[in-house]
């Protein structure tokens, strides 16, 4: 195999490295609005209430990085 390179993700608060040497790393990639009506709704009134429930849950059940999807066909994103 060839060189064995380290990936470094950063938050304010964590940091995860990813390295073929090292356990495996979860993401949790469950938020996401395509085909969640309500997800959507919450999301073009500013509210944030699934993703957090959604975020927190995968946290739990293992993720150390979280892929969020939050565009919504015909919404505005700043």
């Amino acid at each position: 195999m060839g060189k064995n390179l380290t990936t470094i993700v950063k938050s304010e608060t964590q940091e995860v490295e990813i390295n073929r040497d090292l356990p495996t790393v979860i993401i949790g990639e469950c938020i996401n609005p395509t085909g969640r009506k309500k997800l959507q709704e919450e999301l073009q009134n500013g509210r944030f209430d699934i993703i957090r429930r959604d975020a927190l849950a995968q946290v739990k059940a293992g993720a150390a990085m979280l892929d969020v999807n939050a565009g919504v066909p015909g919404m505005d994103e700043p």
